[in-house]
């Protein structure tokens, strides 16, 4: 019988469930757990969020900074004959003084100062298109520029009217503004024949439904009598185009309350549609003119003030130009807290946790440093 109770008690034990207290240990020890478990996740998950947010940041800045230092590079480039004022680029093609033909001036800017753009925006022929609407909080850049490498002449030219040889197959085409320059001048103008590259001829003859189109045929240099003024064996052509920057609403993300970086380039050799969206999250953009204006040491190529565009009286003496950028992520709640920048010289807190960079790039103008 005592086996049999003993038997029975063992059952019974075997069978018995948690108390209450163990349970509630049990559930406490869980949720802990949990609590810890997602507390890594979530902290991983935002730390993953917030070096995405950075990493994009970084690469935008990269990308900006290469895409303009690269046009300001080349900006006013005429060959190895320099920027100087006794021989100046001989600019055949209609209104050369407009925005996209003014090649004589490798750079040009505005400046909104708050009420209007100074100078004011040229629009129409010979200006920015009506699809190119610059937002405010960022200033406008025009860099004019040589694009690839220099073709050169196979033969001197016969006469200043005479067309130009190159080897036949370089890549020029009808319609292209070129650039034919040597060291004692420089002459601007468009192609006017058919398959001009192909033929390894290029003409510039005056009139047509070419748009300038060129005032006149003759390429001949405004300074320096030798060879009556024409183009020997030992000049080059270059392909030029017009790259504007500035800043619009985005199109691309979806998100027209971001303001981005654009770019219109005139011609656009590689047929790409223009303008074109080049960075999302640009806030503001602001542009410095290097100024050469000292008196004493006027055309020594010497910045002796940067100032913005609406107070630059003479354009022949930028010599540099220096581009600042306040790029911002395109979501919010990325930081923790509002992050205070710095853009202009100025401190700045802004009312919501975008996360934000500002770079800037100085480059020369080419040819503008004797």
């Amino acid at each position: 019988m005592n086996a049999a109770l003993r038997r029975n008690r063992r059952a019974r034990l075997a069978l018995r469930g948690v108390t209450l207290v163990e349970l509630m240990i049990g559930v406490a020890i869980g949720l802990f757990l949990v609590t810890v478990m997602g507390a890594i996740f979530l902290g991983s998950k935002g730390s993953l969020r917030s070096q995405g947010h950075v990493a994009r940041l970084q690469e935008n800045a990269r990308f900006s900074v290469n895409a303009i230092s690269a046009d300001l590079r080349m900006a006013g480039f005429r060959g190895c004959r320099g920027n100087g004022t006794a021989s100046p680029v001989n600019n055949l093609l209609t209104t050369p003084t407009a925005l996209l033909y003014n090649f004589g001036q490798g750079v040009w800017a505005s400046h909104h100062t708050g009420s209007a753009w100074s100078p004011a925006l040229p629009s129409g022929a010979g200006g920015l298109p009506s699809s190119v609407v610059p937002n405010s909080n960022g200033d406008v850049l025009t860099i004019r520029r040589s694009v690839g490498a220099g073709i050169s002449l196979t033969a001197e030219m016969g006469s200043a009217t005479a067309d130009l040889t190159v080897t036949a197959g370089s890549p020029i085409n009808k319609g292209d503004w070129l650039m034919v320059s040597d060291c004692t001048g420089a002459a601007v103008f468009q192609a006017t024949n058919n398959t001009p590259g192909a033929s390894g001829t290029i003409q510039h003859a005056t009139g047509g439904s070419l748009t300038p189109g060129n005032t006149s045929a003759s390429l001949a240099k405004t300074s320096a009598p030798t060879h009556t003024g024409i183009f020997l064996q030992d000049a080059l052509v270059h392909r030029l185009a017009t790259v504007t920057y500035f800043l619009a609403p985005s199109t691309r993300s979806g998100k027209t309350h971001l303001r981005s970086l654009w770019s219109h380039t005139v011609p656009s050799y590689d047929g790409s549609a223009q303008p074109q969206e080049l960075v999302t999250g640009v806030e503001r953009m602001l542009v410095r003119l290097g100024i050469d204006s000292s008196p004493a040491t006027a055309g020594d190529g010497t910045v002796d003030a940067y100032t913005t565009a609406d107070q630059v009286t003479d354009w022949s003496r930028v010599v540099t130009a220096q581009v600042e950028l306040l790029l911002a992520s395109t979501d919010d709640r990325v930081t923790s807290v509002a992050q205070p920048y710095v853009f202009d010289g100025t401190t700045t807190t802004p009312n919501d946790r975008r996360l934000r960079s500002v770079v800037s790039v100085t480059a020369s103008v080419r040819n503008s440093l004797r």
